[in-house]
């Protein structure tokens, strides 16, 4: 407020006022929703629902606990409001989360969100880890698939299979670790005896 009636060079009129406030509207209610976060331990419902509508990217920090409030007042629509802002502004995970539909799982396998930890069996499920691993196997090195044998798990994504010797930017993409059971093991060792048959 104090920027917006500052960075004139002359007393505004009370209309013109008005109309630069307006103006700010948007920035206006995140800075005041802001403030409510930190200075509001249990909001009320009404109070609740100005800081999910307002409080834009600066909530993704709070998503915990803004998640945690919601669902106590049973207010689902908060909570989707909420996913949206994470979707948009946070770091949405391959998959979501059994629990509460976030996609929020992260390399732990723990929801960033809730809390819920998943096993690795749902994450070689969800993210059709035979399919991408048979893929994997067929185009590694001799020297990447001996040395993931020796390492006893690889990195599964979205999209691919990787060797957890592969640099990933964690920020952009979620890799998570995948212990190798002994049918991955045979997997890779037939293909590494039809290679060295080749040769």
């Amino acid at each position: 407020m104090h920027t917006i009636i500052t960075s004139l060079s002359y007393k505004p009129k009370i209309d013109a006022l008005i109309k630069r406030i307006n103006r700010h509207r948007r920035i206006i209610n995140m800075i005041i929703a802001v403030k409510m976060l930190e200075s509001i331990r249990n909001p009320t419902p009404d109070q609740l629902e100005f800081i999910v509508a307002y409080g834009d990217r600066a909530l993704i920090p709070e998503i915990p606990r803004l998640y945690r409030l919601a669902k106590n007042m049973n207010r689902e629509d908060l909570i989707m409001m909420l996913q949206s802002l994470w979707e948009k502004y946070g770091c949405p995970s391959p998959i979501e989360c059994p629990k509460c539909g976030f996609r929020a799982i992260m390399p732990d396998l723990i929801c960033y969100v809730c809390g819920n930890i998943v096993s690795e069996n749902y994450i070689r499920e969800k993210l059709s880890f035979k399919e991408k691993f048979d893929e994997y196997v067929k185009n590694a090195s001799l020297a990447e698939l001996n040395d993931i044998m020796n390492l006893g798990f690889v990195l599964l994504g979205e999209i691919d299979v990787k060797s957890p010797r592969y640099r990933i930017e964690a920020w952009k993409k979620i890799y998570y670790p995948v212990h190798l059971r002994q049918s991955d093991i045979e997997k890779i060792i037939e293909e590494m005896g039809k290679r060295k048959q080749e040769y």
